[in-house]
């Protein structure tokens, strides 16, 4: 995933964890579906620049739009998975020193796969919709970071 740190320029990082959703209710229209509700995620990446670098999911779950999952077609089956994640965002060493650095998102990412052929997913691969800026929690104008892109490999291990 690249990462645009303002003092650095682009960082690479490689993310492992993992995500849990619970069904919240059914999607009545077009062919249906469910709407998902994150409960649980966190992922981490080692850099040598920054450290140890964590994505979490955000504490006030309740603000984050609950995430589609829609049936496109039965013959053959596939779906539409929207991702909306709320998140925070720790850089154990931050640039020029100084305790580890907690941001989160200035607006709620969307994570998208619209050619799922099962679900859950097995290695189906989820894209970022827009760019999403980094800023310390309480101040959302002063952008940190942004995450450029990141394409985020989903597969379900019971």
């Amino acid at each position: 995933m690249p990462l645009r740190v303002n003092v650095l320029g682009i960082v690479s990082l490689d993310f492992k964890g993992g995500i849990k959703v619970r069904v919240e209710k059914n999607i009545a229209e077009g062919l249906g579906g469910v709407m998902f509700k994150i409960i649980g995620h966190e992922v981490s990446a080692d850099s040598p620049v920054l450290g140890k670098v964590t994505l979490s999911q955000d504490w006030d779950i309740d603000t984050t739009p609950l995430s589609p999952l829609e049936v496109i077609s039965t013959m053959p089956p596939k779906f539409k998975n929207t991702l909306y994640h709320d998140f925070t965002f720790t850089i154990e060493k931050p640039p020029g020193g100084g305790p580890p650095l907690v941001l989160k998102n200035t607006k709620t990412a969307a994570l998208v796969n619209d050619n799922l052929p099962v679900f859950p997913p097995q290695g189906s691969v989820y894209q970022l919709q827009q760019p999403v800026d980094l800023a310390p929690a309480g101040a959302p104008s002063q952008v940190v970071a942004t995450i450029m892109q990141m394409p985020f490999t989903v597969s379900h291990n019971p």
